[in-house]
């Protein structure tokens, strides 16, 4: 079966893109300016990020604010409330009935071992459903059974399926470590050809900014990308099949839902993806001087300082001219959140651009 919504096709390729993105104000923004030639290319993967001290229904008045707007430029995103799970199934079911009703052309998410969210998702499954396959599962050797009982035990036929290998953080493996890994993982998938989409996730960006000194700048390697890049794409005709790639753009998968501003500290910092590394760009604690004042001058040091060279120009991307701006006193663009937008814009336009531009088939 063909899966088609208001005349969208729900299937897409290797060529495509799929960002893991944390359902915050930042990231909800970025999507809507990417620019329009990119976004058939893109399909965002939402996460519910975990709830703290608000009521559950507060929660995701916050998370829904925007979300439907960021999500109507794409064909279709996919939406996961696995970060919510403390909540119990009511939350996952909230979650998909308020994205019905908001409109949104969604994929629910839910797993092989997944207990709150899966009687929900498949309760939402008129796009059909993702199945997001976990580190856990695949050290446990539970994929290769699991997947095909999953799928008997509910009555799903693998083309309404997109499966997601994800490989969750890779941030402290070296790239041939991250491949050999994929290989591995994607080993243990049944019948590769029959998905609907298949997908390998994983996120090579570092939880924090520790290993940076302050007022300086690092480098570090965008290995799940080089990864995929050397060794699935330029073994595409001789694997079973090349599955789309899939990160976590400039967050790492534990997200900020922890950090507490009123006693932790956070230094100005900027993320800027270049092709093989991303550029991290530090100033110092926001509690000595403020963030106002501290990302226009990093911003200078991107657009016009020393490390001008690794800047992409400020008509790249939307992100790219805000920096710029920025740099030039513009205002409103010296807070943390901001450049979180800017920085994710900047990575996705890249990301996908690198992927259009390579040889296909």
């Amino acid at each position: 079966m063909e899966y088609y919504s208001r005349g969208r096709s729900l299937k897409f390729g290797a060529d495509h893109y799929v960002p893991v993105l944390k359902v915050k104000r930042g990231e909800k923004k970025a999507l809507q300016a990417i620019a329009p030639p990119l976004r058939s290319r893109i399909t965002p993967l939402f996460e519910i990020v975990q709830r703290k001290e608000k009521t559950l229904s507060a929660h995701l008045d916050t998370a829904f604010k925007g979300l439907a707007d960021a999500a109507r430029p794409y064909r279709r995103c996919f939406l996961d409330t696995r970060e919510i799970e403390p909540d119990g199934q009511a939350a996952a079911t909230e979650v998909f009935e308020r994205a019905d009703a908001a409109g949104m052309i969604f994929t629910p998410v839910t797993g092989l071992t997944r207990t709150t969210d899966t009687a929900a998702a498949l309760a939402h499954q008129s796009n059909g459903i993702a199945i997001r396959l976990t580190r856990a599962e695949f050290e446990a050797g539970r994929i290769a059974r699991g997947l095909p009982e999953f799928l008997t035990n509910h009555d799903l036929g693998d083309a309404e399926v997109d499966l997601i290998v994800d490989l969750g953080a890779v941030d402290q493996l070296v790239t041939q470590g991250v491949a050999n890994f994929a290989d591995s993982f994607l080993a243990d998938v049944p019948d590769q050809r029959r998905w609907r989409t298949l997908t390998l996730s994983a996120c090579a960006f570092p939880i924090g900014m520790g290993g940076v000194e302050t007022n300086s700048h690092a480098f570090v390697e965008r290995c799940e990308w080089q990864a995929w890049r050397a060794s699935l794409f330029a073994n595409r005709r001789t694997i079973v099949r090349l599955p789309t790639f899939s990160d976590c753009a400039i967050q790492h998968p534990s997200g900020v839902e922890d950090f507490d501003p009123r006693i932790m500290q956070v230094s100005a910092a900027v993320r800027y993806a270049l092709s093989e590394k991303w550029l991290i760009i530090k100033g110092e604690s926001t509690r000595s001087v403020p963030p106002s004042q501290q990302f226009p001058q990093l911003a200078t040091q991107l657009t016009y300082g020393h490390l001008l060279p690794y800047f992409a120009g400020p008509t790249h991307c939307d992100g790219c001219g805000s920096m710029k701006a920025a740099a030039d006193g513009a205002p409103g663009l010296g807070s943390p959140e901001v450049w979180r937008r800017l920085g994710t814009i900047h990575h996705l336009t890249r990301t996908a651009e690198e992927l259009a531009s390579l040889p296909w088939p």
